[in-house]
């Protein structure tokens, strides 16, 4: 039941007792929200209050049960949807049947912002329910994080708090000696991942005999960074080797006993660890299978989740998302990195091709803000404030650079806005057609172009844009709200910095983010914990909303959500016993399996039945070198197998022939594409195949007429088309398929003269996910 008004029958539902009971209290007018005689005119209680007054007055009213369980209450607060409530049955009966460990926890997988910590709330609650009488969270070694967790807990559990049922303690910030009446409480410590915080929780519960042998829930927030038995993060001075595991032994005990929950989002380091592969029926050993967690309950995805999917699925140019993604120069960034003033000057950056992208983010932000207030104001709604993260290095003198640049830019546009506002008139104009696009597509409104640039002229000249430099946890702690999330100061609000800003961070209403770490090799756990653009947002938010990155940064990012999605869909139809694929080939292209821990995602490949694996932004060759290549493919590619509506079987030694001359029809623009891979891959299918006979099937079909500008689908679902879209990824399929569509090509279109052939590799419809690692860490 949510906040709404009631009435006599609410309350007496509430009460457990009749309507005539109800109407028979006698209590003083001045203890109760309203006069009891007023119950009759209808539903004018909020049902809050009536909850309230009902437990201060349990005792004088002699009902024997009153009050809902825990949980019961927590989700009419909050509104919980059906299958978020069921998600947390679930993960607290799996803890009560299961037997957990740090070698073997509970698992609950989320996405990144989709709801964890609301889902591990509601497991304690539903835990305290169920006999468990004390909660430990875990968090990230980070006070803002801590902050935010323990602000969290007393938010949600406010009505608790007050009526003395719950106590929510930091464990480095103890109110002193706790006295017997708060200790017969169901209590909740939250400690960061750190060996002194723990030992002031085994100190606590030490010198309070009342917590000895209580029921506790140990909850691993951010479980797969430094986690309980986890091998410690680089460079990482507060958490050493097996310190943390002691600690969870000997608290293990003190109790009876600890339910142990993992909670993350990134479950790579948790799930992968190289206990070894098991030999199949074939006395092949591909396959890895993952044994950690003792159950795992995937999240379910709420409504209003924006995340990878929305950023790097494949739309049409009539979808806003089509629009996200705006391309920086990896030049640009690497100039954001060093101080070069021959690069970049404070005279010149409001024409220097050095920082056009950043110099983009920025105006289109603040004229996006301007759009979405203007919409809100036409809707008669109360505008909102909005942020964006400027996020391009890890690396303090790096830091120091950009914070230099940015205020150039801001000193430029602001003089500009004071003394003369049409010069800023063309870098306005483009910012509003970029954005007219994306929300024209979401069907919406924009301003009068007039309005939108007299707001964004305004903006500049009253000083609204903040711009704040985050580089240390005391600077984000000084930046947080009541809620512990980052605080919007102005309806304009830029925040520059580096992992301070990754993982827990709550960033409200984020609409720009440019993002230009590049790392040699990138881990997909803390690349994703980076984007603080996924969460609960406003689709229509979304249609204003960019993304600023690298050609480079975006296919990893790219292959990063190629991966969790494979993961995750592994977990949801029983990774346990399935199994995860990680093999790698050598020099000779012999396919072997690979250890997960030695995977590197710079030059890792993921295929699933929902994946194709296929090249993207290349140009053709010309001259007579494509000329005497197509001739050689014209001769391999059967014409028998052409344009028949059907697959044919070929063998692997003429599939490999054509790749091998497909490939040298090629030129790559940013990235190049995993050729090994694909052949690895058709190596691995066909070994591993029922009833192997070393064959390929195909499909070949020729008169294809897609332009290069929109070759960038690296999904490859919108290359194949509706029609063989369906047959290659939803009909049954036991051998791996390769699809050649001969495109006509031509300078129309963007290509070179030539026709060419575009291969699409696409595993069986029933394989495990595949993780292709085309080079491994020593």
């Amino acid at each position: 039941m949510s906040d709404d008004l009631v009435g006599i029958n609410e309350i007496a539902a509430m009460a457990e007792v009749t309507t005539q009971a109800v109407a028979n209290w006698r209590v003083r007018s001045s203890d109760f929200p309203l006069p009891l005689k007023e119950l009759a005119s209808g539903p004018i209680f909020r049902c809050s209050q009536i909850r309230a007054w009902l437990r201060r007055n349990k005792r004088k009213l002699g009902s024997p049960k009153i009050l809902s369980t825990y949980y019961d209450r927590l989700k009419s607060f909050r509104d919980d949807d059906q299958a978020l409530a069921r998600c947390i049955e679930e993960t607290v009966t799996s803890l009560e049947t299961e037997a957990t460990s740090g070698d073997r926890p509970g698992m609950l997988l989320g996405k990144i912002q989709s709801g964890k910590t609301r889902c591990f709330v509601g497991v304690i609650a539903r835990g305290f329910d169920r006999g468990f009488d004390m909660a430990v969270v875990l968090t990230k070694g980070t006070k803002t994080l801590s902050a935010q967790t323990v602000r969290r807990l007393e938010t949600d559990f406010k009505e608790f708090i007050e009526d003395d049922e719950f106590l929510v303690l930091d464990i480095m910030k103890l109110p002193g000696t706790l006295r017997r009446s708060e200790l017969r409480r169901k209590i909740v410590i939250v400690a960061k991942k750190q060996s002194r915080n723990l030992d002031r929780l085994i100190e606590f519960i030490s010198s309070h005999n009342d917590l000895h042998n209580r029921k506790v829930l140990l909850i691993d927030d951010e479980a797969d960074l430094a986690s309980v038995r986890f091998v410690r993060k680089k460079g990482d001075q507060n958490i050493s080797q097996g310190a943390i595991a002691d600690q969870i032994d000997q608290l293990r005990q003190m109790t009876q006993g600890i339910a142990f929950l993992q909670v993350t989002a990134t479950p790579y380091s948790l799930y992968l660890q190289p206990e070894g592969y098991e030999h199949t029926t074939d006395g092949s050993t591909y396959v890895f299978k993952p044994k950690r967690p003792a159950f795992t309950k995937l999240l379910p995805i709420h409504a209003g989740y924006v995340g990878g999917d929305d950023y790097f699925g494949s739309f049409g140019t009539k979808d806003p998302r089509s629009k996200l993604l705006v391309e920086v120069t990896e030049q640009e960034q690497d100039a954001l990195r060093r101080a070069d003033r021959r690069r970049i000057s404070e005279h010149n950056v409001l024409e220097n091709d050095n920082v056009a992208g950043l110099r983009r983010a920025i105006i289109t932000f603040i004229v996006a803000v301007g759009v979405r207030q203007w919409q809100q104001r036409e809707a008669g709604d109360r505008p909102k404030k909005y942020a964006m993260v400027i996020h391009n290095d890890i690396q303090r003198a790096a830091h120091a650079w950009q914070d230099q640049v940015i205020d150039w830019i801001f000193s430029s546009i602001v003089s500009a806005a004071e003394k003369n506002p049409n010069l800023l008139r063309p870098l306005f104009n483009k910012a509003f057609d970029d954005l007219n696009s994306s929300v024209s597509a979401n069907k919406g409104h924009m301003p009068p172009r007039a309005e939108a640039f007299d707001a964004f002229i305004d903006a500049l000249q009253s000083d609204d844009v903040v711009v704040e430099k985050v580089n240390s946890d005391t600077d984000v702690m000084a930046l947080l709200d009541t809620n512990a999330e980052l605080k919007l100061r102005t309806p304009y609000n830029i925040w520059v910095g580096g992992n301070i800003l990754d993982r827990g961070i709550t960033i409200p209403n984020l609409i720009s983010f440019y993002y230009g770490r590049n790392p040699k090799t990138m881990q997909a756990d803390t690349v994703l914990q980076h984007s603080r653009m996924y969460g609960n947002r406003d689709r229509k938010d979304l249609a204003v909303t960019r993304f600023y990155t690298s050609r480079a940064v975006y296919e990893r990012l790219y292959t990063i959500n190629s991966l969790e999605n494979s993961l995750r869909n592994a977990f949801r139809k029983g990774a346990h016993d399935a199994g995860v694929v990680f093999i790698q080939s050598d020099t000779d292209r012999r396919v072997r399996p690979c250890a997960p821990n030695k995977v590197l995602l710079s030059n890792v490949v993921t295929v699933s039945p929902e994946y194709l694996l296929l090249p993207s932004d290349f140009q053709t060759k010309g001259g007579p070198t494509m000329t005497a290549l197509q001739k050689k493919l014209d001769h391999l590619i059967n014409i028998d197998w052409r344009d028949i509506g059907r697959f044919v079987s070929v063998d692997r030694e003429t599939i490999v022939a054509i790749i091998n001359i497909i490939k040298k029809t090629m030129v790559f623009d940013a990235v190049n594409f995993e050729w090994d891979a694909m052949l690895g891959l058709i190596d691995y299918y066909t070994d591993v195949a029922k009833n192997s006979d070393n064959q390929i099937l195909v499909w070949a079909e020729t008169g294809r007429k897609l332009s290069r500008a929109g070759s960038g689908d690296k999904s490859g679902r919108s290359i194949l088309g509706t029609s063989l879209r369906k047959t290659v990824l939803d009909e049954p399929r036991s051998k791996p398929a390769l699809i050649l569509l001969q495109q006509e090509g031509g300078r129309n279109l963007g290509w070179t003269a030539h026709k060419f052939w575009w291969p699409l590799f696409a595993a069986p419809t029933d394989s495990e996910p595949c993780i292709f690692a085309t080079k491994v860490a020593e």
